[in-house]
């Protein structure tokens, strides 16, 4: 018990055994054909199904993993993005860099969990940077942007049925 503060627990204990973490799912093309730079791309059919309800099992379960909250602040932040393409189309140029800039933005947030919440959880938010970065690795045009997008949404509906509830 801490002194001075009564019978106060802290919900996380930062070395408490976890369960195995599921391996990340690396996403290496959001397209049927392996060349992302063809004038017709075809979505993958299992992309926004399968493939984003693997991602979000391996951001965590009920008990442990990802805050709903920061994947949600994550998928705000690049939503915004959307926004302002939507308002002007030849904002593109202009917005990709900052679009990349998501990558430093997840590894802080995932520094400052594993500080806060313990090394238990920090597989389940390396999956949740590493999906990030290998998305935005694949961001090479607007189309590719809003595919992310919609498949960063897929991962969020997934995700909330299993989000650890704090």
């Amino acid at each position: 018990m801490a002194k001075g503060y009564g019978s106060y627990q802290n919900q996380y204990d930062k070395n408490k055994p976890i369960d195995p973490v599921p391996e990340k799912v690396s996403i290496k093309t959001f397209y049927k054909a392996a060349d992302n730079n063809t004038a017709d791309k075809v979505i993958r059919s299992d992309l926004f199904d399968a493939v984003a309800e693997k991602i979000a099992v391996s951001f965590g379960n009920k008990k442990d993993g990802v805050s709903y909250t920061q994947l949600r602040r994550m998928y705000d932040e690049a939503k915004r993005f959307e926004q302002l393409l939507d308002a002007d189309e030849k904002n593109w140029e202009k917005e990709l860099p900052y679009i990349k800039m998501m990558k430093s933005k997840i590894r802080y947030a995932v520094a400052r969990a594993v500080k806060d919440k313990g090394k238990y959880v920090e597989d389940y938010y390396k999956n949740f940077a590493s999906f990030i970065s290998d998305c935005i690795d694949l961001i090479h045009d607007e189309q590719d942007y809003r595919v992310f997008i919609s498949l960063f949404e897929a991962v969020c509906g997934f995700y909330y049925e299993n989000a650890p509830k704090n």
